[in-house]
């Protein structure tokens, strides 16, 4: 742990691109889920294999809701990393609890009210927004060696939904 010790600027900057590299490829493979594109494990697109995401039959408004949530937790992502990137622990901290923590997912109930999803479904919101409000609790403590791992499995958690459902 670095206690008392001051990050310097080529630090900061390594640790800025490798957070902007792990936001690249979180859109990247958003974009290629959101598309229907199937995924190898190691998550290259793949022409020989067909999408056996389970479909979430959704009526057009709890779609619509999905989607925007969707979207905003990836705005989230965004926004935690380049927070982070600035060090400003106390907003990247207040992001990941109010954009992906619990809060979220009372607005999404209510956007998406009257839909129904399939169990599983919401064992892995949960697990979701559980991630990131551990997230949001570790990062106050400004240590980047507990941050990081926690953000992965956080950003691990969305990955997790997208294997298994699409709209």
């Amino acid at each position: 742990m670095n206690k008392g010790r001051v990050m310097r600027p080529r630090g900061i900057v390594s640790i800025g691109g490798g957070l902007a590299a792990l936001l690249v490829l979180t859109v990247v493979v958003e974009a290629q889920h959101e598309r229907g594109y199937p995924m190898s494990k190691e998550g290259v697109p793949t022409g020989s294999r067909q999408d056996e995401r389970v479909v979430l039959n959704l009526n057009e408004q709890a779609s619509a809701g999905m989607k925007l949530t969707m979207r905003e937790h990836l705005e989230a992502i965004s926004a935690i990393v380049a927070a982070l990137g600035r060090q400003d622990f106390e907003q990247a901290a207040r992001v990941a609890h109010d954009e992906l923590g619990f809060p979220k997912h009372h607005q999404a109930m209510r956007r998406e009210a009257g839909a129904s999803f399939p169990q599983k479904y919401h064992e892995l919101a949960m697990a979701h927004h559980q991630a990131a409000e551990d997230l949001a609790k570790v990062i106050p403590s400004k240590d980047l060696k507990s941050i990081l791992p926690q953000l992965e499995r956080t950003i691990g958690a969305c990955v997790s939904c997208h294997r298994v459902y699409k709209l």
